[in-house]
């Protein structure tokens, strides 16, 4: 749910515009198990579509020219004052948010039943996943410097590359205005959350300037329901320890030249730091260990157009430290005095170019990029670099009610240490269709095929509880989708909704198996099949009320593994649903969302439940005309207070079949009851 005004469907005929426990998988930022096998973030739909048409971004980017399912979501308003990237994606029909805890806890998606793992998740078109995690760690990104998420189900555009196994997100930063802009806000609320973010920017002539910060923060120590080892007794109400934190980012933009002059150039410069407390699973107290990030993320770009010519070249450079500091005890299990650092850069570049010809446009992309990872004292990663070149092309051709699109994204990859080396190639051919029924109905139908390349722990092993396996291919998915779209509207209503289904079919999925005490190896399995069922929907009166809906039915089956066929693939839940209504009264505004959540599997034997859950959250804002673009928020979620649930037990114990759980994501991990912020924001209207 969102506090927002534009709102168009993508491609629409007609516009109105507005495995194993955590402790032993290397993941970027998943707690302990992420600092200390592969340390890390920034690398851990037809649907109604709130596609934000910036006029001072290329065309290209905005996902209304991208032939695909997408759904965008203008950030700008909800995002200055929000505790994560995350709890803002909730309107993307297929996708769903593990969250592991609190504010700064590890935040990573679920889109169509793949996990983060086999998502590609991009900031500004940069793609963020790295080959030395698992996922990208949405709690790492700045909310406030953030102005749209763009999410791409099946299909995404050329640039993203080949890995979206289940789908894409791309992040869009806040852009240099080309009116003088400037905002400040600063709230606090429950378990010592406090935030702020400000920022400014303005033209002179054709340079154009955006300078932003933003800054979260939380002691934590929320209470939640232990249930005591999931035993049928001795449960207890405890507070969350050593989950606090600190993060701050700033975002500097310049740009020379006006987005539709013939030549434009921009630099843009994002650094962050990040510190915060290892909880640890929740029933286990794990008082003492933090991680501490630093990283810094460069671009700079050039764009010429010319008589139906758009090229753009680009250069970027990314750089991250990593701490973690192990004082304390997890599980009885002494890590105190275990510290590990790394460094991890890379170098990329590349080129981009569009023609359009009447009614054929073709694509171009060429991208390369090195990586690189050096383990400092205490780090299990090894020494490891990979060099990738990116080769895609795609053509469109409009003709008259029909739009079709075919292309292809190829990589080559060659991984290398100081004792091996190893290359591999991806193909990712797609093809999408869009055929205009009627003015007011559209039906859309797409398929292709992505890879993922094993990351370099998976491959060549850690030097801790990961063997490497050399002989692992890269995980590949089929998969085909249909919908659906329909736009119409008459006198003061309006109304756009998309229902569509999928299936997805993947092989040779890489996963974690135990060969010894500790120790474990990454093996590719048998196929997966995920079919599911999307559903999006906006109704508007006026500006004065609207309703949200987005929903997903989803059948995660293992079809071809050894152990566990005809069983769900754990943590994809099989029914995700939110709704949301907004109004909106001169100045005031109030808005009540509620996100169900079905049961879920721990584990591939699915033995061990998530229980499923249903919160609700309230929004209430005010900014009269009579104070100058001051205003006031007040957030309150969970607002019922839901701290526990029923978990099912693989094995009853009598004629007891449940017991009492907390509401969690994933992995244990407990989420915390009802929270209250309140904040104070400004800006220039």
């Amino acid at each position: 749910m969102q506090f927002s005004r534009g709102w168009t469907p993508s491609g629409a005929v007609s516009g109105y515009t507005r495995g194993p426990p955590v402790l032993l998988r290397p993941c970027g930022w998943t707690f302990l198990g992420c600092s200390l096998l592969a340390p890390g973030a920034w690398a851990q739909t037809a649907v109604p579509t709130a596609t934000v048409r910036a006029p001072r971004r290329p065309s290209w980017d905005d996902p209304a020219a991208t032939l695909g399912a997408s759904t965008s979501i203008d950030l700008r308003e909800r995002a200055q004052l929000a505790a994560g990237i995350g709890s803002l994606l909730d309107e993307a029909p297929g996708l769903h948010v593990r969250r592991n805890g609190g504010d700064l806890a590890t935040e990573s998606l679920v889109l169509r039943g793949a996990s983060s793992a086999h998502l590609t998740v991009a900031l500004d078109g940069v793609v963020l996943n790295d080959a030395a995690s698992d996922g990208v760690d949405l709690s790492a990104i700045p909310p406030a410097l953030v102005e749209r998420a763009d999410v791409y189900r099946g299909v995404g555009p050329v640039r993203l590359g080949v890995g979206a196994l289940g789908g894409a997100v791309d992040l869009r930063l806040r852009d240099v205005s080309e009116r003088p802009v400037a905002w400040a806000a600063a709230g606090a609320g429950s378990f010592g959350a406090r935030r702020a973010s400000a920022g400014a920017g303005a033209g002179v002539g054709p340079l154009r300037m955006l300078f932003a910060l933003n800054y979260r923060g939380t002691d934590g120590n929320f209470p939640y329901y232990e249930p005591g080892n999931r035993t049928l007794s001795g449960g207890r109400v405890t507070d969350r320890v050593n989950n606090g934190g600190d993060a701050l980012d700033g975002l500097y933009r310049v740009c020379l030249g006006a987005p539709s002059s013939r030549s434009s150039g921009c630099l843009l410069a994002l650094g962050g730091w990040m510190h915060r407390g290892v909880a640890g699973p929740g029933e286990t107290a794990v008082v003492g260990p933090f991680q501490e990030q630093r990283r810094l993320l460069t671009r700079g770009s050039w764009a010429w157009r010319h008589d139906g010519w758009e090229v753009e070249l680009s250069g970027t450079a990314m750089v991250r430290g990593d701490l973690f500091d192990g004082r304390g005890a997890a599980g009885g299990v002494s890590i105190t005095g275990y510290r590990a650092t790394s460094d991890t850069w890379r170098a990329q570049g590349e080129v981009r170019a569009r023609h359009r010809s009447g009614r054929v446009t073709h694509e171009a992309l060429l991208r390369g990029r090195q990586e690189g990872f050096v383990p400092g004292a205490g780090a299990t990663l090894v020494d490891a670099s990979r060099r990738a070149l990116t080769a895609g092309l795609e053509s469109t051709l409009a003709l008259g009610p029909l739009r079709a699109s075919a292309g292809f994204v190829a990589e080559a990859i060659a991984d290398e240490t100081p004792s091996r080396s190893e290359a591999m190639n991806l193909l990712s051919p797609r093809l999408g269709v869009h055929l205009a029924l009627r003015p007011w109905l559209q039906l859309r139908a797409h398929g292709g095929l992505a890879a993922r390349a094993p990351t370099l722990p998976e491959r060549f092993g850690d030097r801790g509880v990961i063997v490497g396996n050399a002989a692992l291919r890269p995980e590949r998915s089929r998969f085909v989708d249909a919908s659906l779209a329909v736009e119409t509207r008459g006198g003061s209503w309006r109304v756009s909704a998309e229902l569509g289904g999928y299936l997805r079919d993947a092989t040779d999925l890489i996963a974690l198996v135990q060969v010894g005490p500790g120790r474990f190896r990454a093996e590719n399995f048998g196929r997966v099949s995920i079919t599911g069922l999307e559903l999006g929907a906006r109704v508007r009166w006026r500006d004065h009320l609207t309703l949200t809906l987005a929903g997903a039915l989803v059948d995660p089956a293992l079809v071809g593994d050894d152990v566990a066929t005809g069983r769900s693939v754990p943590g994809v839940p099989w029914a995700d649903l939110s709704v949301s209504v907004e109004a909106r009264v001169g100045g005031a505004r109030a808005a009540l969302s509620v996100s169900a959540v079905s049961s879920s599997w721990l584990d591939r034997s699915n033995c061990t439940a998530i229980p499923a859950r249903a919160l609700a959250d309230l929004r209430l804002g005010w900014s009269p005309r009579f104070l100058g673009g001051w205003g006031a928020t007040l957030e309150v979620t969970n607002l019922l207070d839901q701290r526990t649930a029923s978990q099912t037990l693989c094995n009853p114990i009598g004629d007891v079949t449940a017991v009492t759980a907390p509401i969690q994501d994933f992995l244990g991990y407990p989420l915390p009851g009802r929270a209250v912020f309140g904040g104070v924001v400004y800006e220039v209207r």
